[in-house]
């Protein structure tokens, strides 16, 4: 009887404490969802913003095409110049026409013919945006601009190809899409063709005058605002015969358009978000309770295996403990012995280093002596020139040996030929190729060049070589080198590379990849073949230093080193080095200091490039420009051609290091300037190698510029 009664009591607790739980996961399931939407929208908005930019970015582009095109000098017929320049674009613009100020065509580049003209937009006095299309229904933007006279030149956009690739792709839930209209809520692109060209409410209404169009119409009314935001509504889906009755979400941003604006639009059903986040719930709810029940059941069992395991736990507790404690002794030992090696290899390496330079002192005396000796037509100064290059050589390498022993070895970049560096390397690589191994080279540069230390990267060709002789062995065996300049998009398609993060201040690279078809690689042993020490050839053969240590040179050129291989089926190396932008003629010029100092500041901070505009303002000749984007740091580098150029170490999320390299082939003679707020080891080194030519402790002021500029001036 007691024992029922024990049972009843338990079981009604068991019941208040569902019912509990019950009533908290409601609760909890209300903040839940109104999260989740929350975050859901957020990322809509995101879409609308991130869409709005680029097409910014792509209407003023072609607004600046418009311009450049009205600007060409009439060294040749204007028809003739306009079709070469509309057979060197590959985007979306298809021709190039006249027209009167009436609108009648005067003439056409391809000789299309457009009806319907639509006025869209006005950008400025001279400037508009209209809407036409073909005879069979295609739709085209079409930019005019009012020249001197009464005729229009405009540039004629396919809409339709341009909101298929760039625009309707992106899937937003079941039925979602994105749409385009102007600020007065005419419609420029939407997934349902007849919607082109229409009013949001006012064209609908025609097609469709029985719909209620209350919400809709508040909705139109906040985007034409001309701001950004969020919205909830009720309207149909247009596409659909049965046009019923939904709720809505539009995340919407505003495009700038000259003196106009459009707005984008990205468009969701509710459901589409609310749907699956209380499916996922009641899952989880219904897993809980089942969980919660099992529990119930379970709880006597396991209170009584509980009991009957205290001792076992105490047990294995007290051996988990000492098992501890021995891997703990075992990393500290495995520790030991690796800062031993690195020690020992630090020790060894700058003896090395210090015995080889007090070979080569000698070597390279005698051979100097001997070129002063001998007339420079002979083939006895020709030899002791060979000794005295190879010497040199050798003494780069020395250095880089020297670098184990982290001593601070200087080096020097300077502007290299890639044919020339890819040739010398390729040569080193045959010669050092046994008779079994046949190595094939390719080679597809046009006189690109690349900013580094020469010895540095054939250094990395060597060991990547020797490599793959020893993965072929004693057999017969390819090795394929291959040097070729790749768009920075084809090291965006590598997922490790893209992981890593590339750069953005570099738009091409040179790609030497480096291929054999020996042994190959597993998944693991790839994994860790840039550890330092890590090697798989046998104890006294390899010292696992080779790699790590050309990773580290290609990190040290701005560049990245990627490998891939399957066991069995051979490995292929692939280094990529930043290619330097070549300047024009004219800018690689060596240009010689003029009265007047012109002078570029770049930070992100608006109140430090107020201070410093001002008080230069004060001292005579000298020009100053200060910009916050590198987007308008670009213009001005190409518009006023400064002397010197001081730069913020991080702007907008970059490195400003990274940008004085990547300009270091266009502007060579311009002094660059870098501001730190503290002294690190990358801003050390890219004054050592030349990279940039000095640095800034901030707080900065002109006087402390000045002296630094005056500094340089001095080397």
């Amino acid at each position: 009887m007691k024992k029922n009664w024990i049972e009843s009591i338990s079981f009604i607790s068991f019941l208040i404490v569902l019912a509990v739980i019950l009533s908290m996961g409601c609760a909890i399931w209300d903040d839940y969802r109104d999260e989740i939407m929350e975050n859901q929208k957020e990322q809509l908005l995101n879409t609308s913003e991130i869409l709005a930019e680029n097409m910014e970015l792509s209407l003023s582009e072609y607004r600046d095409n418009l311009a450049f095109l009205c600007s060409m000098p009439k060294t040749r017929p204007e028809k003739e110049l306009y079709a070469r320049y509309l057979e060197t674009k590959k985007g979306f613009e298809i021709d190039i026409f006249w027209e009167d100020t009436e609108g009648n065509l005067i003439d056409s580049v391809k000789g299309a013919r457009f009806i319907n003209p639509l006025l869209i937009t006005e950008m400025s006095e001279t400037e508009s945006i209209f809407q036409y299309e073909e005879e069979s229904g295609k739709k085209y933007l079409v930019f005019k601009k009012l020249l001197d006279g009464n005729r229009c030149l405009c540039l004629a956009v396919d809409a339709e190809q341009y909101y298929q690739q760039l625009i309707s792709g992106i899937r937003i839930g079941t039925n979602g899409y994105i749409m385009v209209k102007n600020s007065q809520g005419l419609i420029l692109m939407h997934p349902e063709e007849e919607q082109w060209g229409i009013h949001v409410i006012d064209g609908r209404r025609k097609l469709y005058p029985d719909l209620d169009y209350s919400s809709l119409e508040a909705m139109v009314r906040e985007q034409c605002s001309g701001s950004k935001g969020i919205s909830e509504y009720y309207s149909y889906w247009w596409g659909s015969p049965s046009l019923t009755s939904v709720k809505k979400i539009s995340a919407y941003a505003p495009v700038d358009v000259g003196n106009d604006f459009w707005v984008i639009s990205s468009v969701v059903e509710y459901d589409d978000f609310c749907s699956p986040i209380e499916a996922g719930f009641r899952k989880v709810s219904l897993l809980f309770i089942g969980a919660l029940a099992a529990l119930g059941m379970l709880a006597a069992v396991v209170g009584k295996l509980l009991l009957d395991r205290k001792r076992a736990l105490e047990e294995i507790g007290s051996l988990r403990e000492l098992n501890e404690k021995l891997e703990e002794i075992h990393r500290g030992e495995e520790m030991l012995a690796h800062q031993q090696r690195l020690q020992v290899m630090g020790t060894m390496t700058g003896g090395i280093a210090h015995e080889f330079n007090n070979f080569l002192t000698p070597i390279m005396g005698y051979a100097e002596l001997l070129m002063m000796e001998f007339p420079e037509d002979s083939d006895a100064y020709d030899s002791a020139k060979e000794i005295y290059e190879a010497s040199e050589k050798a003494k780069d390498v020395i250095r880089q040996i020297a670098s184990l022993s982290r001593r601070n070895v200087e080096t020097v970049y300077q502007s290299i030929p890639a044919e020339k560096l890819c040739s010398r390397a390729m040569k080193m690589a045959e010669s050092i190729c046994p008779v079994q191994i046949h190595l094939e080279k390719e080679m597809d540069l046009k006189g690109e060049t690349i900013l580094g230390n020469a010895t540095q990267i054939n250094q990395v060709i060597l060991n990547i070589c020797v490599n793959a002789v020893h993965a072929i062995g004693k057999q017969e065996g390819c090795i394929k080198i291959r040097a070729a300049c790749v768009e920075r998009s084809e090291l965006l398609k590598i997922p490790d590379l893209e992981a890593a993060g590339i750069s953005r201040e570099w738009k091409r690279y040179l790609q030497i990849q480096i291929t054999d078809n020996g042994c190959g690689m597993d998944s693991e042993t790839l994994r860790q073949i840039f550890i330092p020490f890590y090697t798989t050839k046998k104890a006294g053969e390899g010292t696992g230093l080779g790699l790590a240590l050309a990773e580290q040179i290609v990190t040290s050129h701005r560049g990245y080193l990627h490998a891939e291989s399957e066991a069995g089926r051979g490995t292929s190396f692939s280094v990529f080095l930043p290619v330097m932008e070549a300047g024009s003629e004219k800018e690689m010029i060596r240009r010689g200091r003029g009265e007047e100092l012109k002078l570029i500041i770049a930070d992100d901070n608006v109140k430090i490039l107020q201070m410093l505009e001002k008080d230069f303002s004060k001292l005579k000749n000298l020009r100053i420009f200060t910009c916050r984007e590198k987007k308008e740091l670009h213009r001005l580098l190409e518009g006023e051609a400064p002397d010197v150029l001081v730069i913020d170490a991080s702007i907008e999320d970059g490195s400003g290091v990274d940008f004085c390299m990547s300009v270091q082939g266009r502007y060579p003679e311009m002094l660059k300037l870098v501001m730190v707020d503290c002294f690190t080891k990358e801003i050390v080194e890219a004054k050592q190698k030349k990279v940039i030519d000095g640095y800034l402790m901030k707080p900065v002021s002109d006087t402390a510029i000045l002296e630094v500029i005056r500094d340089c001036g001095r080397q």
